[in-house]
């Protein structure tokens, strides 16, 4: 990704759980180009973002929880987060450093893993922390005004993002980092769709894999619709990995409307949850 400030990272980011829309590929940087800096290097080179950014979300989160847990046990859930947050951080898995557009999204994982144990130590379960991260998404992206709404869609349809976007999925497929997304580009059919991506590894799935809470994985796609929403992009998706599919199928048509949220996926996840 290009070199965010805070504020920056946290709207364009962080705050976007964009498995297809990352900053970076706005720039005109190319996937596989020469990283900036080194890439086994990449989280700690920009812990001072990552870090600032996943404070904020503890922010929202914390006003979510005191209702119900008192600011007692809130802030200690608060704190505990920050120091598993911290820890985490230089544990994230290499997927290319900024040789990667999209490796800005993989930190948002561990936003997930970083919450789960303290709420989970206090009754809470990984559909809350999926609701409250969703929700915390959802009103940010409420308040972009309709000319930032507008100036996002045109640039995501520009010819020089789809390009980009085909050049970036061509890329993950030579699994230099095993472990990376893999995805395949596919070109618009008619009037169903401008385009799509279809994804056949996560590197999101697979950290969360890793670390053992594989039930947070679905949460962490729900994300991906407010933000469509948001954007004009149009998002329709039949599956995903982290539900047990063979394959997440992206796929996007400017100004369509965005059908799929929270409320219509949630009781598929809870009936594969049981």
């Amino acid at each position: 990704m290009t070199f965010l400030n805070r504020r920056q990272f946290l709207k364009c980011s962080a705050i976007a759980s964009l498995a297809l829309l990352p900053c970076s590929l706005l720039s005109g940087r190319r996937a596989g180009a020469s990283p900036v800096a080194p890439e086994d290097n990449y989280y700690l080179s920009n812990r001072k973002e990552l870090t600032g950014a996943f404070q904020e979300v503890v922010r929202g989160a914390s006003q979510f929880l005191e209702p119900d847990l008192g600011p007692e046990r809130t802030g200690k859930i608060a704190r505990d987060a920050l120091a598993n947050f911290d820890v985490l951080l230089p544990e994230l898995p290499n997927v290319g450093g900024q040789k990667n557009l999209i490796a800005s999204i993989v930190p948002i994982a561990a936003w997930y893993v970083a919450l789960y144990g303290p709420m989970r130590e206090n009754g809470k379960t990984a559909e809350d922390v999926g609701r409250i991260i969703y929700e915390l998404n959802r009103l940010q992206f409420q308040s972009m005004s309709e000319p930032q709404s507008h100036a996002m869609s045109e640039k995501l349809f520009s010819q020089k993002y789809v390009d980009k976007m085909r050049e970036w999925a061509s890329w993950t497929q030579k699994k230099e980092y095993p472990a990376n997304w893999v995805a395949r580009f596919v070109p618009g059919a008619g009037t169903d769709f401008d385009y799509g991506v279809d994804y056949t590894e996560c590197a999101l799935v697979k950290y969360l894999n890793a670390r053992r809470v594989p039930e947070l994985a679905p949460y962490v796609c729900l994300n991906d619709f407010p933000a469509s929403r948001a954007y004009q992009s149009g998002l329709q998706r039949a599956g995903t990995i982290a539900m047990g599919d063979r394959l997440c199928d992206f796929r996007y048509k400017k100004g369509r409307a965005v059908i799929q949220d929270w409320s219509t996926e949630i009781n598929r996840i809870r009936q594969a949850a049981k």
